[in-house]
């Protein structure tokens, strides 16, 4: 994938080079990002790449189709605005309704479409993702969605399932004491009993590094989920592994929306021991759950 004129970490490189291999962009794409401004452009690449005409490398970068779509002003790419008959900033039923018949009107002036939609962890509700569904479940031919967020984790499971992740730098940078207090949690998930795993958790209790240690413990289970289906880890791929083995995709999903939650509690200045102790529970629980 030609990336020349834009700017990206390493690991994001990497990554869509390997969506390039297929030779056209997944259906349902979720661009994960703590810098709304690297996720932007990230979809506005893929969009090139989508309607891009050069028999070469993609995208050429200047063809008409790359050139109206780097501007966002091209007809067969959308960018989805929140509900302007709702006060809050978020998208509706209605709207969902209007994608799905637009998604199947053929292309305008490339041979695929591209639906971009921007924060969408916030402004698509559970309910709006359930009636999304339909379009990632049986989505038209070349028609692909972009889903842009901050937190991957607030959308539900079965989206998650149909989409392909690309979780792109420009975010918090993790230090070496919250990455080994995280592993020490990750340890503490599978130990045999809680107490490891309680210890663990109440190095949380320092705040200014609870945040970033959680982070870097959802970046643990989603190296154990890409594991577990098949794909290469970004992290230790030993701890991976082994969550991995122990854990099934659905306790992963389940304990990288409970960091979420817990990093909010945090946020909110919560009672950080009882924080600690209901979160040692919760993720024991999830664990040892049929």
């Amino acid at each position: 994938m030609n990336t020349n004129g834009f700017e990206f970490d390493e690991k994001t490189a990497a990554l869509l080079e390997r969506l390039d291999r297929g030779g056209r962009l997944p259906h349902a794409v979720i661009i994960e990002s703590q810098s709304e401004d690297t996720a932007a452009e990230i979809a506005v690449l893929l969009s090139m790449y989508s309607v891009c005409t050069s028999d070469g490398e993609r995208p050429c970068g200047e063809c008409k189709n790359c050139r109206n779509a780097k501007s966002k002003a091209h007809a067969d790419i959308s960018y989805a605005k929140p509900d302007k008959k709702h006060k809050s900033d978020s998208y509706s039923i209605e709207q969902v309704r209007e994608w799905i018949t637009d998604a199947q009107i053929k292309p305008n002036d490339a041979d695929a479409k591209v639906y971009v939609f921007e924060r969408a962890d916030v402004r698509m509700s559970p309910i709006v993702q359930n009636a999304f569904l339909k379009l990632l479940e049986e989505p038209p031919r070349n028609v692909s969605f972009l889903l842009l967020c901050e937190r991957s984790q607030r959308f539900l499971p079965t989206v998650l399932s149909r989409c392909t992740m690309i979780r792109a730098g420009g975010g918090r940078a993790i230090g070496e004491t919250a990455a080994q207090t995280a592993a020490q949690i990750a340890e503490g998930i599978i130990a045999a009993t809680e107490y490891p795993l309680l210890k663990s958790l109440y190095a949380l209790k320092d705040k200014e590094l609870a945040a970033e240690t959680l982070a870097a413990l959802e970046g643990i289970l989603r190296d154990a989920l890409v594991t577990l289906c098949g794909g290469e880890p970004t992290g230790e791929k030993e701890l991976a592994g082994r969550l991995a083995a122990r854990l099934t995709r659905a306790k992963l999903i389940k304990m990288i929306e409970l960091c979420g939650s817990c990093e909010d509690n945090i946020r909110q200045n919560c009672n950080i021991n009882l924080l600690c102790t209901q979160m040692c529970g919760e993720l024991r629980r999830i664990t040892w759950q049929r």
